[in-house]
């Protein structure tokens, strides 16, 4: 008996190929994605390059996302053979097999799907594996070996993911079955094929969410912010589209019926008709297309922009072959240490060439608060405390201040006031025993505000005549400092009398600002001798002597280009890889749904348009009336995605700022180039798919 439940099983399968076919080859697909970014996660030789160790952190999180898409994917395609089966189920019901037993052929299709998917998913992914495993390693720039290997770990992973995710198919595939009678079953692909209610609140809702979406997508400012806001609006965005699409799109075609000199018209009164008749249906697969458009359009867009503009990040923060990074510069020492260098990098045979030198305070709001004694108030007069700052010397201004020429005594000071906020403090600053007058710096063009405003529009930068000046601020807020701990010990001892208090507790202590000089230079075009000279500058102890280096008392670091560069290359290059794995599989998906929908859609409209032949509609006249209603139907997601894209690029390129990458126009060039591309493919997804359409209603004829 247990033979006959297998056969009917195979034949199920053999006999609704169709469906069949391409959801085995979907779920194959997964495994075969799971498996090769779990076994790059782990890969050694990967982690061991420099660089690698952030590309095996950003694949493990996407193994992550990888098994959540596949459940919820496999879920959904798994509903449309489902439906396909209902009747081939209520068949064998009515001719004497009990539901127990058709759930015994229910098991064994399951796990024939599962084992054919596992076999071929891990296969493939086994067999491309080594061909990932290159481009990863091209992508970090490393030496390409070609030694091949099986990571029996993912393997096994993949073979315990996937086992649950039909496992939990399967219970859902048996609740249709039970809680279902043999005449449900057996007129399953008709129910729920009234004609929907014009629901317009829902669809007034649904547009009130996408608008609330778009809005925050193109006025948030403050990049720190767009993450949580990024995930919310993305939520605001999925809930308006399913909205949208099932019940906007009831709407919009009963306007379109209104319209007589529009809807009495053959191919558009069929056409028309026929949506509406089951746009409640047709709406969530739609939407879904278009999430999964949409995704596919972030994914790339975002990834690609990323690694492309490594070169101009890393320049940004790097503009040298070598940089050093000295803090706690107080008795400008800093000037001994950068000296000391030149004459070793000279000795060593080479020039130091285009050196930059920038020195600086750096603050937190509290010190900029309690310190400085500053606060800022927007127009309508409330507090915007900076959440950070930084104090120049007027001769290492950025380039932009630097061209306004602003002429400071040695007690001025000039603030670039973020947000167009005014200080309202005093016009006079006392810092310890100095006293500056306050000089506000308001003509700097909108431009250049964008580009220094580009992590944190609340950044405040002060600029104070020289270093000397700098360096006796720094020295003069310890003083500070104490003083107004004092005061706030007093304070809490009052508010707290039966408390104690931590030194370093937030509510008496204030972190002094540092006091920081950057130095660099570059040496030569050959990567090789910039790491040999950095190599050598690492251990100051053995150049320059152990006694020098106390004398100093400076806490420094030194890093080049080329190790930054590395790091991006293994961050982003991890991003990009992982960016076009899911980009193709939910650009695969989509085709999916596509095809699904073609096919089950296709087999309710036949014997519609079988009654339309038999009316008088000519076969001319019933192929326009398809092609019109193909076209309208699936070319909206990928028209309503590309909408998407556009209100969210302002919210995207604020979010690639929190990974320092600035370039806009950029962005702008690589997300139309990725949704000419995919709007390519769809076009490609759309005429294959639709030829099975054609085919079961007889259009293609």
């Amino acid at each position: 008996m247990a033979g006959l439940y297998s056969k009917l099983a195979a034949t199920g399968i053999r006999k609704n190929g169709r469906s069949y076919i391409p959801y085995i080859l979907t779920s194959s697909l997964m495994v075969m994605v799971f498996y090769i970014v779990t076994y790059l996660s782990a890969n050694g030789m990967l982690r061991n390059m420099v660089g690698g160790e952030m590309m095996g952190m950003v694949l493990m999180m996407g193994s992550v996302v990888m098994a959540i898409f596949s459940a919820i994917f496999l879920f959904y395609t798994n509903s449309f053979l489902i439906k396909r089966r209902k009747k081939e189920f209520g068949l064998y019901n009515i001719l004497g097999l009990g539901k127990g037993q058709i759930a015994r052929i229910l098991v064994q299709e399951t796990f024939l799907v599962y084992l054919i998917s596992e076999v071929v998913g891990l296969g493939m992914g086994i067999l491309f594996s080594k061909l990932a495993e290159m481009l990863a390693v091209k992508m970090l720039r490393g030496g390409i070996t070609y030694t091949f290997s099986v990571n029996f770990y993912a393997v096994i992973v993949s073979l315990i993911l996937f086992a649950v995710i039909f496992a939990c198919i399967l219970v859902n595939s048996l609740r249709h079955l039970f809680f279902s009678r043999p005449i449900e079953l057996l007129h399953s692909e008709n129910t729920g094929e009234r004609p929907p209610r014009t629901n317009i609140p829902m669809a007034v809702i649904g547009t009130l969410l996408l608008g609330f979406a778009y809005f925050i997508a193109v006025t948030v400012r403050d990049p720190v912010a767009t993450i949580p806001l990024f995930w919310f609006a993305v939520i605001l965005v999925i809930i308006a589209t399913y909205l949208l699409f099932i019940t906007g799109s009831v709407v919009l075609c009963r306007i379109l019926q209104k319209k007589k000199d529009y809807y009495y018209k053959t191919k558009n009164f069929v056409s028309i008709s026929q949506m509406v008749f089951r746009m409640r249906k047709n709406g969530a697969g739609l939407a879904s297309i278009c999430i999964l458009s949409t995704m596919v359009l972030v994914t790339l867009s975002s990834t690609v922009s990323l690694y492309s503009a490594i070169p101009d990040m890393v320049g940004e923060q790097y503009p040298n072959d070598i940089t050093l990074l000295i803090r706690g510069d107080e008795r400008l020492k800093s000037e001994v240490l950068i000296a000391k260098t030149e004459e070793y990098v000279t000795d060593l045979g080479y020039e130091p060439k285009n050196q930059l030198k920038k020195r600086y305070v750096s603050f937190g709001d509290s010190h900029f608060k309690y310190v400085m004694g500053l606060d800022y108030r927007s127009p309508d007069g409330e507090y915007n405390i900076p959440i950070d700052g930084m104090i120049f010397p007027i001769e290492d201004a950025d380039e932009n201040i630097g061209a306004l020429n602003l002429q400071l005594s040695e007690n001025d000071i000039a603030v670039f006031e973020p947000n167009e906020k005014r200080i309202t403090a005093n016009p006079t600053l006392k810092y310890g025993s100095m006293e500056f007058n306050i000089i506000t710096i308001d003509t700097v063009p909108e431009s250049i505000k964008e580009k220094i405003y580009r992590t944190n529009e609340d950044f405040a930068y002060i600029y104070v005549r020289d270093m000397n000046v700098l360096a006796q601020m720094y020295k003069e807020q310890f003083d500070v400092l104490e003083a107004i701990k004092a005061e706030k010990i007093k304070e809490y001892k009052l508010e707290h009398p039966d408390e104690e208090y931590d030194d370093y507790d937030d509510d008496v202590y204030i972190y002094p600002s540092e006091l920081y000089t950057q130095y660099g230079f570059d040496i030569s075009d050959d990567i090789n001798e910039v790491n040999y000279v950095w190599g050598l500058l690492e251990n100051p102890w053995g150049i320059f002597g152990e006694d020098f280096v106390e004398e100093l008392q400076l806490n420094w670091s030194i890093d080049t280009k080329a190790t930054l560069v590395e790091e991006y290359y293994g961050l982003y290059g991890g991003l990009l890889f992982l960016g076009i794995l899911l980009g193709t599989v939910f650009a695969l998906s989509a085709a999916l749904i596509m095809y699904y929908k073609q096919i089950s859609e296709g087999f309710e409209d036949a014997a519609r348009f079988e009654i339309l032949r038999k009316v008088g509609m000519t076969q001319r006249e019933i192929k326009s009336a398809i092609n019109s209603q193909v076209l309208r139907v699936f070319f909206l997601p990928l028209v309503a995605a590309g909408v998407h894209m556009l209100f969210a690029f302002p919210m995207i390129s604020k979010m690639l700022n929190l990974f320092d990458m600035y370039n806009v126009p950029l962005l702008a060039f690589v997300t139309l180039l990725c949704y000419a591309v995919f709007a390519a493919m769809y076009v490609l997804f759309y005429k294959a798919t639709s030829r099975s359409y054609l085919n079961i209603v007889g259009g293609g004829k």
